[in-house]
């Protein structure tokens, strides 16, 4: 990282660092603009597709609203990619070189800043978090990789285990929003809701679980489902039967759901390889990944709930306050399913929900275009760390940026930047782009000799 004081620059042209491929500032950014555009409809298409689809969306959606839902967004990812690669080629003819800054931060927060502007209001604040959860993520990684602190065991799990313990004490107490006190009803279900706010239809304990009602068909299992049901149940509790029905049921719910989403992600995986190699279907359906996923899902659900029972139990009482202790044994279930991403994504969704019940209560500010600031400088860290340290981002979300730029974001000539930091070219250290030597008499020898 450059150190403060006087700015550090280079010299060499926009060809020589940023777009190897073409001598061409206008040429770099119409390829950088074709390449996105294509890796966008993919994406939102599918994404908005896929989601209608699950939402259950009518026909006049789909007719109407999906394909301007698709472009707008389409517009924003590429806008976004697109300004990049021109803002780097506009900073530098108007400065004259490369300064530490400019090259990555300055010229992606004005694409970022731009693009962000024209994408619809309502996906703004979950490209925020997204990002800020991205951005933090690699902030983590740069001083691990300085050696400025040393990583905490678990780190991830404890953080998801705290955010729990806060979002499930809300939960409890009612006090969510819609959206996500559905989320967290269909993770732990409505029967620890206060009775106002479960919402429930005539059939919804009937008929709640499609999974354990097929199940129970059999006789084998109707004899353990009826066995289970006649377990005790406090006074207090809310569910139906038994309690260790209560949370055998939830388990091999969300046990069954996890280990089918993750299997059906390995299967799409999967689907390419399959004519030839048709065994990847059973290695896909087998994956470890699945039962992982499972585990984390079925176990997180099952201990939140036993937790709540044995407290009903052993306090004779019912108390909001059993779901911070709760959820927080109940985070601890993410061993299984150890992730940073679903960490840090949680932690600030709950950033933002104790940001707006502050507001609501008089205690903090409401800050105008909170998202749009939050998304333009989070982008713009990370834009600036794939410039110079692309080895210490996600590497999922590095694979992400090569895609989504036809790998041109790979082809950036590192070497040239090692003035400014020193490990610039740690992802590539043999990589040197093949320069048209009409255009510039920098040679990998010549360097060699500057250095």
């Amino acid at each position: 990282m450059a150190v403060l004081g006087k700015p550090k620059s280079v010299t060499c042209t926009c060809y020589e660092l940023g777009h190897t491929w073409t001598p061409s500032c206008l040429r770099a950014s119409t390829d950088v603009l074709l390449e996105v555009l294509k890796q966008a409809l993919k994406i939102y298409g599918t994404l908005y597709t896929v989601a209608g689809i699950l939402k259950k969306r009518d026909l006049r959606y789909f007719k109407e609203k999906l394909l301007r839902e698709i472009a707008q967004s389409v517009l924003f990812l590429t806008t976004n990619g697109t300004l990049f690669i021109s803002f780097f080629c506009i900073w530098r003819k108007l400065l004259g070189r490369f300064f530490y800054s400019t090259t990555g931060f300055v010229a992606a927060a004005s694409a970022s800043l731009t693009a962000i502007l024209l994408e619809r209001k309502s996906r703004r604040g979950l490209l925020a978090i997204y990002m800020a959860n991205v951005a933090t993520e690699t902030a983590y990684r740069m001083v691990l990789s300085r050696g400025w602190i040393k990583p905490v065991k678990h780190g991830e799990v404890l953080l998801f285990s705290i955010a729990s313990a806060i979002y499930l004490y809300f939960f409890r107490k009612g006090h969510l929003a819609e959206q996500t006190k559905g989320a967290l009803s269909f993770l732990v279900g409505k029967d620890e809701l206060p009775i106002a706010e479960r919402e429930e239809g005539p059939n919804h304990r009937r008929h709640g679980n499609t999974l354990i009602s097929r199940l129970s068909e059999s006789s084998t299992f109707q004899r353990i489902n009826k066995s289970l049901q006649t377990t005790p149940k406090h006074f207090l509790c809310q569910h139906s039967y038994g309690c260790v029905h209560y949370v055998t049921k939830s388990f091999i719910k969300m046990f069954g759901l996890g280990y089918l989403v993750q299997g059906g992600v390995k299967l799409l995986g999967a689907l390419p390889r399959i004519y030839r190699n048709p065994s990847a279907v059973w290695h896909a359906i087998k994956h470890q990944d699945n039962f992982k996923l499972g585990a984390f899902l079925g176990c997180f659900s099952a201990i939140f709930k036993i937790v709540n029972c044995l407290l009903r139990w052993l306090r004779n009482k019912d108390s909001e306050v059993h779901g911070l202790l709760a959820g927080f044994l109940a985070g601890w279930s993410m061993l299984w399913y150890k992730s940073s991403t679903i960490a840090l994504y949680t932690a600030y969704k709950l950033a933002e929900v104790l940001y707006f019940k502050g507001i609501s209560k008089g205690l903090l500010p409401y800050i105008r275009c909170a998202d749009i600031i939050i998304y333009s400088i989070s982008t713009a860290f990370v834009f600036h760390v794939a410039v110079f340290e692309p080895h210490n981002l996600r590497p999922a979300y590095w694979n992400f940026l090569l895609k989504v730029t036809g790998n041109k974001f790979g082809t950036m000539n590192r070497r040239l930047l090692e003035p400014l930091y020193k490990d610039a070219a740690r992802i590539a250290p043999d990589f040197w782009p093949d320069y048209d030597m009409r255009y510039t008499s920098l040679t990998k020898d010549s360097l060699l000799r500057r250095s």
